[in-house]
């Protein structure tokens, strides 16, 4: 079936309280420039959506300011070439029919969970501001810690874990290890006792990969390679990852995560949902998503606020380590219209057709 839909869509410029230093972007830019659609039916009904793309195209190759020009033409975003934006539409679509029915995106694909684990997520930095920023994430209630690593900075690990010898801690690599580093990274994931290794190698070095999943019970996430399900059978096939991270935006929507979860349950691959620095409205969509069986490795669920300063969707909400599964219809409530027009520095309509899948 054929959907009509009016589109408008915005490009924010949101404040934040930190930025996010990685391998893939040492130097981010102050404040999170994000897309976020309504869409309305011919009906009447609306919904809204969001395209997490980040500023700049170093995590992939799409980028908020080019998700808006591309969202904004009248055509459908190709899944394979454009999956955050592709999952943009497809969420506002999902918020409008869902809210329309009265139904809960958790309820609506099986998320079967109450609540999930917060998880927090601490970028580049020295070992000292390294403690210090986990003692205050602790006190807030964090249980489960990543910390974003490259080779030079590895002394962080350490760090953290004498701190905090019972903290859930993962590791993130996004890519800057290569094969000399398999033997440390082993054992330093026993050393540490690490939970997961997430991404060490560059998305084509998968002889390192192979070589680490061989070298450590530890599980090793795959996250940049992972588009689509073919992406992970074609890995796992090689033998060159031993858990996922999930990131509904990145392959293209909720059906795709979906999907991508129930095939790591048959398979028995462990996976971790991961986070794309999102609005509250994203950040919704992620804990639902987080609810279902499968994800046995804590994600990247933490409210807005951790990176937001100010934000025109309700946040999530931290209690004792645990956040809330959204059990209300749609994807999360309608946005405050004033702060939403307080931050678009863009704005524009269109209209779309698109082939309703739920």
């Amino acid at each position: 079936m054929t959907v009509r839909l009016k589109l408008d869509v915005y490009l924010l410029e949101l404040p934040t309280v930190d930025t996010l230093a990685a391998a893939h972007d040492r130097e981010p830019s102050a404040g999170r420039q994000l897309v976020v659609l309504r869409a309305e039916n011919d009906a009447g009904a609306t919904g809204w959506g969001e395209c997490s793309a980040l500023n700049k195209p170093t995590y992939t190759h799409e980028w908020a300011e080019g998700a808006f020009e591309q969202l904004t033409t009248g055509d459908v975003p190709d899944p394979t070439d454009s999956p955050m934006a592709f999952a943009g539409l497809d969420l506002a679509y999902r918020d409008l029919y869902l809210k329309a029915s009265g139904t809960s995106l958790a309820s609506d694909i099986g998320a079967a969970a109450a609540t999930v684990t917060g998880g927090a997520v601490l970028g580049l930095v020295e070992p000292q501001e390294a403690v210090r920023r986990a003692t205050e994430l602790v006190a807030a209630g964090y249980h489960r810690l990543k910390l974003k690593v490259t080779p030079t900075n590895l002394g962080v690990v350490a760090a953290v874990r004498e701190v905090f010898p019972e903290l859930e801690l993962q590791v993130d690599g996004n890519g800057s290890f290569d094969g000399r580093h398999v033997d440390a990274l082993a054992q330093l994931a026993d050393d540490a006792e690490l939970d997961a290794i997430e991404q060490p190698f560059a998305v084509d070095n998968l002889d390192a990969a192979i070589d680490l999943v061989e070298a450590t019970p530890v599980p090793v996430l795959a996250d940049e390679p992972i588009n689509s399900l073919e992406d992970a059978e074609e890995l796992f096939e090689l033998g060159a990852l031993s858990g996922l991270v999930i990131k509904p935006p990145k392959v293209g929507g909720i059906e795709a995560a979906v999907d991508l979860i129930d095939w790591a349950s048959v398979v028995g691959l462990p996976a971790a949902a991961g986070g794309m620095l999102e609005s509250g409205l994203g950040r919704h969509a992620l804990a639902a998503v987080a609810g279902l069986d499968g994800f046995s490795i804590t994600g990247d669920i933490s409210p807005a606020r951790r990176w937001l300063a100010d934000d025109p969707w309700v946040d999530l909400e931290l209690v004792d380590g645990q956040i809330t599964v959204p059990a209300d219809p749609g994807i999360a409530p309608d946005p405050d219209l004033d702060v939403l027009a307080r931050y678009s520095s863009r704005h524009a309509s269109t209209v779309v057709e698109i082939d309703s899948a739920v």
